[in-house]
């Protein structure tokens, strides 16, 4: 569990970082097409490290009926 916290943290520091970056040389060049890979990168790294969910469903096995 504390890989995983880690390795989310990691990833919130680098979308982050990204985004930040992205939106300076935005600002700096006035010009988006430079720009909107590492800023559509940046958001994504940042949503999936804020939106992940640690629960895993280990009841959802016990569910499965295999018919013969």
């Amino acid at each position: 569990m504390k890989t995983l916290d880690r390795t989310k943290l990691a990833v919130l520091i680098i979308g982050t970082l990204t985004t930040v970056v992205s939106l300076i040389g935005v600002a700096i060049d006035l010009n988006l097409t430079n720009y909107f890979f590492p800023l559509y990168a940046g958001l994504t790294l940042v949503g999936v490290s804020l939106l992940h969910n640690d629960a895993t469903k280990e009841g959802k096995s016990d569910n499965l009926v295999i018919e013969k």
